[in-house]
């Protein structure tokens, strides 16, 4: 009789040693995968939030759209660039001392009267966007490329446990055999390997607790604030606008922000769970102003 019964079982292996195998390996699979991407997500090399320049902290909180008009914001502030009535920028003086790559792009930009909400897609600008992003990514506060391959490797290893699981469901209903808490056990794999492969964040947790850290201790210069920025100079207001975005510009001068066709809208959000398909990005081409067993166990 117990010959007869082993016949019937899936792939000559009962049904609860089966669950429990698949279930174990579900379980440390599930462990190592999460360990493994809070090791990633760490961002254990970045620096101190107070080391951070408005630029990095606009590219982190919004993307590269935001560190151009941060850059642009800072230098309208001091009177270097202006708009004309045709929506394109001027550079009304040189540079001051101290000016980052951006701001140099973006004042050649304004020498060759490019519209505005070209400049994020001129060759110059372009490059002076990946020099900060990749010095962001050496400093731990951006995901990387290869650590973006490198987190999805545990939801794809849960991808292929799960197809074996399917393959067991699939033959235990052919042979007659109960599946359904095996069905419970590879759905839960499934939703946790679809979650973990799509949700991919932008930027590092280090990243996520300096920008909370500077909106806390910059929160004076929130737009609701009605603060002076002719106070706190070039730097406040390129700060301002890297953590509120470009409503600090409108609170500015809203006569620049409205000739430059600058869209009044709040920085992103600086939750944990932001921005996990990418960044606020503006066009990376040239163009523009200059080209750039048993019991329904396991089948």
């Amino acid at each position: 009789m117990t010959d007869f019964a082993a016949d019937f079982h899936t792939w000559g292996i009962p049904s609860l040693t089966f669950l429990f195998f698949y279930l174990a390996a579900a379980v440390v699979l599930a462990v190592g995968t999460l360990i493994h991407r809070r090791t990633l997500l760490s961002g254990r090399t970045a620096p101190p939030a107070d080391q951070l320049g408005p630029q990095q902290v606009a590219y982190l909180n919004g993307g590269k759209n935001l560190a151009v008009w941060t850059a642009i914001g800072a230098l309208r502030g001091q009177g270097v660039i202006g708009v004309d009535r045709r929506h394109r920028l001027t550079a009304d003086a040189p540079l001051p001392t101290g000016a980052t790559p951006l701001d140099r792009a973006v004042h050649h930009a304004a020498t060759q009267r490019c519209p505005a909400r070209q400049v994020a897609r001129t060759e110059w600008v372009v490059r002076a966007l990946a020099e900060l992003r990749d010095g962001l990514d050496r400093h731990g506060l951006l995901i990387t490329p290869e650590q973006r391959v490198a987190l999805r490797i545990g939801p794809l290893l849960m991808a292929v446990l799960s197809a074996v699981g399917i393959a067991r469901i699939v033959a235990g209903v052919m042979n007659g055999r109960p599946v359904w808490y095996l069905v419970a056990v590879v759905l839960g794999l499934m939703v946790l390997c679809t979650l973990l492969f799509a949700l991919v964040p932008r930027r590092t947790k280090a990243a996520n607790a300096a920008l909370r850290l500077l909106r806390m201790r910059n929160s004076h210069l929130a737009p609701h604030s009605n603060p002076s920025y002719a106070t706190y100079g070039a730097a406040g207001t390129a700060m301002a606008v890297a953590l509120y975005g470009s409503a600090t510009i409108w609170a500015l001068d809203p006569t620049f922000a409205q000739q430059a066709e600058l869209q009044r809208q709040a920085a992103a959000s600086t939750s944990g769970t932001a921005a996990c398909g990418g960044s606020s990005t503006a066009d990376a081409s040239g163009g523009g102003c200059g080209g750039g067993g048993g019991g329904g166990c396991g089948g």
